[in-house]
């Protein structure tokens, strides 16, 4: 789910971009457009390739990956908000006052901006949840595709702006699930070696839903089987928990360094949305 969710909004940024840029492009030009596209998407393919081969298992690579997803997350949700008012008209303009190489590296640096977005997204989602989800992603990609086709063929008669404030908020709840991951790791990194840290792991603010070895068969419906034991429904490896997880970094145990780091990722994002909102 999570991973549809992040493919859509990114897909669709940049569905924008290229829409608003082809309307003010010449024919002739367009070559160039979808060259820049074009070598974008292959760079972005590259770059999950490389993410992917990467260790996963290396604890080190998991708190960094988390922490820079979560960080450009929130950046990339504030920079949208800042240019939103404007984006057309700058897009406009720069494609009518650009050629050839200029309009090839305008397309490219703007796809392949979301494009490596969302590939350090995923790395880092797919990281969280032990699990790839293809078809999700693949999915948010389709739906990106075809609200971005709605958009331009029915213009202004889609609301656009309630849909991206309500995605933005959503997200940001993602990116402080990312940062409190990063800190569970990191955590878990050091409590073997710092008694601090051990101490930071001992502190919780909650421990729920403890797993089972065994389960009424009347309930068993309910949970959910992994690595030997059965999960409860809200625990972050159950049903809906794993839901929750992605979409907000739910954890059923979860530290007070962990709340802290999500509530001020969390708070601290939606105070530079707030501040960042467009003049018009």
């Amino acid at each position: 789910m999570s991973e549809g969710f992040v493919t859509f909004r990114e897909a669709l940024e940049a569905a924008l971009v290229v829409g608003i840029l082809s309307r003010y492009v010449s024919r002739k030009e367009q070559m160039w457009l979808w060259g820049g596209i074009a070598a974008a998407i292959g760079s972005s393919l590259l770059a999950a390739f490389l993410l992917v081969r990467l260790s996963i298992v290396h604890q080190m690579w998991e708190i960094v990956f988390s922490g820079l997803a979560a960080a450009m997350l929130i950046y990339m949700i504030v920079w949208m908000r800042r240019h939103s008012a404007t984006l057309s008209e700058e897009l406009r303009a720069a494609a009518q006052s650009s050629t050839g190489w200029l309009l090839f590296s305008l397309s490219f640096t703007t796809v392949l901006r979301e494009g490596l977005e969302t590939a350090l997204f995923l790395r880092t989602l797919w990281a969280m949840q032990r699990d790839i989800s293809w078809i999700g992603g693949l999915f948010g990609l389709l739906m990106a595709a075809a609200v971005g086709v709605l958009i331009f063929v029915y213009g202004r008669r889609v609301p656009l702006r309630p849909f991206f404030n309500i995605t933005s908020v959503l997200l940001l709840m993602v990116a402080a699930g990312m940062a409190s991951y990063a800190a569970h790791e990191l955590i878990e990194l050091l409590e073997p070696r710092y008694s601090w840290a051990e101490e930071l792991a001992e502190y919780k603010a909650w421990n729920l839903f403890a797993p089972q070895t065994e389960v009424p068969s009347a309930y068993s419906w309910s949970y959910t089987f992994y690595d030997g034991k059965y999960y409860p429904l809200l625990h972050h490896k159950g049903w809906i928990g794993a839901f929750l997880h992605l979409l907000t970094g739910w954890r059923a145990s979860v530290t007070w360094a962990e709340l802290g780091v999500w509530l001020a990722s969390l708070l601290g994002g939606l105070f530079l949305w707030h501040k960042n909102r467009p003049n018009r």
